[in-house]
Protein backbone atom coordinates (compact mmCIF):
# COMPACT_ATOMS: atom_id res chain seq x y z
CA UNK A 1 0.00 0.00 0.00
CA UNK A 2 2.42 2.45 1.17
CA UNK A 3 4.85 1.91 -2.50
CA UNK A 4 1.85 2.60 -4.36
CA UNK A 5 1.17 5.59 -2.82
CA UNK A 6 4.66 6.66 -3.05
CA UNK A 7 4.11 5.78 -6.49
CA UNK A 8 0.89 7.88 -7.23
CA UNK A 9 2.78 10.89 -5.70
CA UNK A 10 5.73 10.49 -8.32
CA UNK A 11 3.45 9.95 -11.18
CA UNK A 12 1.18 13.38 -10.05
CA UNK A 13 4.45 15.45 -9.43
CA UNK A 14 5.52 14.05 -13.01
CA UNK A 15 2.20 15.20 -14.58
CA UNK A 16 2.53 18.43 -13.19
CA UNK A 17 5.86 18.98 -13.64
CA UNK A 18 6.21 20.30 -17.64
CA UNK A 19 3.30 23.08 -16.69
CA UNK A 20 5.23 23.89 -13.56
CA UNK A 21 8.52 23.98 -16.03
CA UNK A 22 6.36 26.60 -18.70
CA UNK A 23 5.09 28.77 -16.04
CA UNK A 24 8.75 28.85 -14.48
CA UNK A 25 10.35 29.70 -17.50
CA UNK A 26 7.71 31.75 -19.10
CA UNK A 27 9.43 35.40 -17.68
CA UNK A 28 12.72 34.30 -18.60
CA UNK A 29 11.97 33.47 -22.36
CA UNK A 30 10.03 37.21 -22.85
CA UNK A 31 13.48 38.32 -24.29
CA UNK A 32 13.02 35.80 -27.42
CA UNK A 33 9.27 36.65 -28.06
CA UNK A 34 10.51 38.04 -31.21
CA UNK A 35 7.75 40.46 -33.14
CA UNK A 36 4.20 40.54 -32.18
CA UNK A 37 1.13 41.43 -33.87
CA UNK A 38 0.77 45.07 -34.06
CA UNK A 39 4.62 45.75 -33.85
CA UNK A 40 6.20 47.16 -36.86
CA UNK A 41 9.09 45.85 -39.19
CA UNK A 42 11.86 46.92 -37.67
CA UNK A 43 14.56 49.06 -40.03
CA UNK A 44 17.96 47.34 -40.91
CA UNK A 45 20.06 46.78 -43.32
CA UNK A 46 20.26 42.83 -44.50
CA UNK A 47 22.36 41.48 -46.68
CA UNK A 48 21.59 38.57 -49.47
CA UNK A 49 23.08 35.57 -50.28
CA UNK A 50 24.47 37.47 -53.54
CA UNK A 51 26.06 39.90 -50.98
CA UNK A 52 23.44 42.42 -52.14
CA UNK A 53 22.33 45.04 -49.37
CA UNK A 54 18.38 45.47 -48.94
CA UNK A 55 16.71 47.54 -46.59
CA UNK A 56 13.34 46.38 -44.93
CA UNK A 57 11.97 50.33 -45.23
CA UNK A 58 11.35 48.86 -48.95
CA UNK A 59 9.30 45.39 -47.61
CA UNK A 60 6.26 47.94 -46.92
CA UNK A 61 3.70 47.89 -50.03
CA UNK A 62 3.78 44.31 -50.74
CA UNK A 63 2.37 42.09 -48.16
CA UNK A 64 5.71 39.58 -46.73
CA UNK A 65 5.81 36.16 -45.04
CA UNK A 66 8.98 36.57 -43.47
CA UNK A 67 10.44 33.14 -42.06
CA UNK A 68 13.14 32.92 -39.93
CA UNK A 69 15.49 29.44 -40.06
CA UNK A 70 18.45 28.03 -39.33
CA UNK A 71 20.05 26.63 -41.84
CA UNK A 72 20.71 23.28 -40.43
CA UNK A 73 16.81 22.96 -39.32
CA UNK A 74 14.80 20.07 -41.49
CA UNK A 75 11.46 21.59 -39.85
CA UNK A 76 12.74 24.99 -41.45
CA UNK A 77 13.26 23.06 -44.54
CA UNK A 78 10.16 21.30 -44.94
CA UNK A 79 8.12 24.93 -43.93
CA UNK A 80 10.53 26.24 -46.82
CA UNK A 81 9.55 23.65 -49.13
CA UNK A 82 5.85 23.72 -48.16
CA UNK A 83 5.91 27.85 -48.76
CA UNK A 84 7.19 26.90 -51.98
CA UNK A 85 4.34 24.51 -52.96
CA UNK A 86 1.75 27.31 -52.43
CA UNK A 87 3.70 30.37 -53.62
CA UNK A 88 2.47 30.38 -57.46
CA UNK A 89 -0.96 31.01 -55.86
CA UNK A 90 -0.04 34.15 -54.59
CA UNK A 91 2.26 35.73 -56.39
CA UNK A 92 1.56 39.20 -54.72
CA UNK A 93 2.79 38.16 -51.39
CA UNK A 94 6.81 38.49 -51.19
CA UNK A 95 8.13 35.47 -49.56
CA UNK A 96 11.99 36.02 -47.81
CA UNK A 97 13.77 34.47 -45.11
CA UNK A 98 16.30 35.51 -42.61
CA UNK A 99 18.91 33.59 -41.65
CA UNK A 100 19.77 33.04 -37.72
CA UNK A 101 23.20 32.29 -39.14
CA UNK A 102 25.66 34.71 -41.12
CA UNK A 103 26.80 31.28 -43.40
CA UNK A 104 24.73 30.12 -45.81
CA UNK A 105 26.64 29.19 -48.55
CA UNK A 106 25.32 26.33 -50.44
CA UNK A 107 21.55 26.46 -49.73
CA UNK A 108 19.02 26.45 -51.97
CA UNK A 109 16.46 27.64 -51.87
CA UNK A 110 13.33 29.26 -54.37
CA UNK A 111 12.83 32.21 -52.24
CA UNK A 112 15.44 35.23 -51.05
CA UNK A 113 17.67 34.53 -48.21
CA UNK A 114 19.30 37.75 -45.84
CA UNK A 115 21.47 37.53 -42.94
CA UNK A 116 21.97 40.16 -40.84
CA UNK A 117 25.56 40.88 -40.09
CA UNK A 118 25.39 42.46 -37.23
CA UNK A 119 22.68 41.24 -35.68
CA UNK A 120 20.14 44.51 -34.80
CA UNK A 121 17.40 42.85 -36.85
CA UNK A 122 17.41 39.61 -35.97
CA UNK A 123 17.68 40.65 -32.21
CA UNK A 124 14.00 42.02 -32.59
CA UNK A 125 12.64 39.23 -34.45
CA UNK A 126 14.05 36.09 -33.27
CA UNK A 127 12.20 33.18 -31.25
CA UNK A 128 13.69 30.56 -29.47
CA UNK A 129 12.10 27.81 -31.81
CA UNK A 130 12.39 28.29 -35.41
CA UNK A 131 11.14 28.32 -38.00
CA UNK A 132 9.25 31.43 -37.07
CA UNK A 133 6.87 33.10 -39.42
CA UNK A 134 5.99 36.54 -39.45
CA UNK A 135 2.99 38.35 -41.73
CA UNK A 136 3.92 41.44 -42.42
CA UNK A 137 1.22 43.40 -44.70
CA UNK A 138 1.39 45.76 -47.20
CA UNK A 139 1.80 49.27 -44.65
CA UNK A 140 4.92 47.23 -42.89
CA UNK A 141 2.76 46.36 -39.67
CA UNK A 142 2.88 42.67 -38.09
CA UNK A 143 -0.16 40.91 -38.08
CA UNK A 144 0.51 37.55 -36.97
CA UNK A 145 3.65 35.99 -35.66
CA UNK A 146 3.99 31.84 -35.16
CA UNK A 147 6.91 29.70 -34.46
CA UNK A 148 7.11 25.64 -35.40
CA UNK A 149 5.92 23.90 -38.27
CA UNK A 150 2.46 23.74 -40.32
CA UNK A 151 1.67 21.77 -43.57
CA UNK A 152 1.11 23.15 -46.90
CA UNK A 153 -2.36 23.21 -46.48
CA UNK A 154 -2.49 24.49 -43.21
CA UNK A 155 0.40 27.57 -44.97
CA UNK A 156 -2.36 28.12 -47.86
CA UNK A 157 -4.94 28.51 -45.32
CA UNK A 158 -3.41 30.44 -43.44
CA UNK A 159 -2.05 33.31 -46.66
CA UNK A 160 -5.66 32.79 -47.72
CA UNK A 161 -7.42 34.45 -44.75
CA UNK A 162 -4.72 36.85 -43.69
CA UNK A 163 -5.19 38.22 -47.68
CA UNK A 164 -8.82 38.36 -46.55
CA UNK A 165 -8.42 40.27 -43.46
CA UNK A 166 -6.07 42.96 -45.19
CA UNK A 167 -8.82 43.40 -47.63
CA UNK A 168 -11.33 44.35 -45.02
Amino acid sequence: MRNRKTGLAILSFLAVLPALFLLLAQNSLKEFEGLKPGDWLPQARLQSVGRTWIETDSWPGTPTLLVVFQPGCSACRIEIDNLASIAPSFPDVRIALLSTQSEVAGMRSPFPIYVDPGGCFLSKVRKVVTPALYWIDASGKVRYARVGLRSATEEEGLVRRLLEEARH
